[in-house]
């Protein structure tokens, strides 16, 4: 597994496979290629970036990201390609072309490429799963995840952890205080008036204890998904498009139950790792596992969370991980329009309560009788799942509501 701040990353939304990563790669062509002295770049997006990339601002995301070398983006939707998030580089003297990289984005914001390792990341746990994981705590009598991340992480990561903790909270924080309308593209349907500011007034009206603190979980939640959909700053957790969960989780124990600050950042580790387990063993991009990869990970992340917070057992939190993520296995990724906001906004509030409901199921079930489904064996039957959706349950558009709503406009 790489290292936790490289699954916790901060960038502009609404998608960090088609904004992020394809970014980070267009900073690395463009370093290559001024060694060459190229004067203009084309770059070819091809499978998902090719279908939803215009939606998701990719082109943007890689003319920025290149400046201020003049810029020709093709959206390919025709060549077929290995890998769904698949781009390739190309720089040119006048007409002929000097220089050529091709990368593909593996979600979350991680790049990978075979002629440019330069984004390539290494990993730092040599563990493969969850069971390895329990046995080297078990034997080494390590008994939180932060004193087993420590074994192996930079001594930076402490800090960056908090920062990337007060960088969620400044997104749910933004996204209250705002009522306008989301930037789309010209369908009137997307015209998404943001509606977080409103949930969060509107629970704190609700007298019933319970349906205030999901109302507030679920504020939070679109806030921080609405920030994501505008392209302003969020954190990858682990994804853009699923950004709003684990966050609203702990913001809701920070802001509203008054956990220390230093509490709710040491919860990143247990989210961190249950979150790098799903990327390295399945996906956590939209565009290879559809939809089950990053809400269906993210409320794992998040139950995984408040059950370290609570103090629960390593049993009951991989219990809580493991409930929260099998009850999304099968959910499709089907972005109307090929934006994440329908219905994608709402999915970050539902993915917020399942991570609540999971952490009940892991304090009041789970002792009372062993569970036979593990981590690792959801975690195995999420990447078969996502393997036999067809691609279009996989961020093309062309697909489930996507599809159905295409003749309403």
């Amino acid at each position: 597994m790489k290292s936790l701040a490289r699954l916790f990353r901060y960038g502009p939304g609404p998608s960090s496979s088609h904004t992020i990563a394809p970014a980070i790669a267009a900073r690395s062509f463009r370093s290559l290629a001024e060694a060459v002295g190229v004067d203009h770049f084309r770059v070819t997006l091809y499978g998902c970036l090719a279908l939803t990339g215009q939606g998701h601002k990719t082109d943007l995301a890689v003319t920025e990201a290149c400046a201020p070398y003049p810029v020709e983006v093709i959206f390919d939707v025709a060549t077929r390609v290995v890998h769904p998030l698949s781009l390739c580089f190309e720089g040119f003297k006048g007409s002929e072309m000097v220089l050529a990289r091709h990368y593909a984005s593996l979600g979350g914001g991680e790049v990978t490429s075979t002629d440019d390792e330069s984004v390539c990341e290494k990993d730092i746990y040599p563990y493969r799963n969850l069971e390895e994981i329990k046995s080297f705590m078990a034997a080494n009598k390590i008994v939180s995840m932060k004193e087993f991340c420590l074994r192996y992480e930079d001594e930076s990561i402490d800090s960056y952890l908090l920062d990337s903790l007060k960088r969620m909270f400044a997104a749910i924080e933004r996204g209250l205080q705002s009522d306008e309308y989301l930037p789309a593209n010209d369908n009137p349907r997307l015209r998404w008036k943001r509606c977080a500011k409103g949930i969060a007034q509107t629970a704190e009206k609700i007298t019933d204890i319970d349906a205030r603190r999901e109302m507030l979980m679920s504020a939070y939640a679109y806030a921080a998904a609405e920030n994501s959909a505008s392209g302003a700053e969020v954190v990858t957790a682990p994804t853009c498009g699923s950004s709003g969960v684990l966050p609203a989780i702990l913001y809701f124990e920070y802001h509203n139950l008054g956990r220390k600050i230093e509490d709710v950042r040491d919860a990143l580790y247990t989210a961190g790792v249950f979150g790098n387990l799903v990327k390295q063993n399945a996906s956590i991009a939209g565009a290879i596992g559809g939809c089950q990869a990053e809400i269906g990970t993210a409320s794992s992340m998040a139950a995984a969370a408040l059950c370290e917070l609570e103090g629960l057992s390593l049993y009951q939190t991989e219990y809580a991980a493991e409930c929260a993520m099998e009850h999304f296995l099968g959910l499709s990724c089907d972005p109307v329009d090929g934006y994440v906001i329908i219905p994608c906004i709402e999915r970050n509030g539902m993915g917020a309560l399942r991570a609540y409901d999971a952490y009940l199921y892991a304090k009041y079930i789970a002792p009372l009788r062993k569970n036979q489904v593990s981590f690792d064996d959801v975690v195995e039957a999420m990447k078969l799942t996502g393997d036999s959706l067809t691609s279009a349950y996989k961020e093309t558009a062309e697909g489930g509501l996507a599809e159905i709503l295409k003749t309403k406009k």
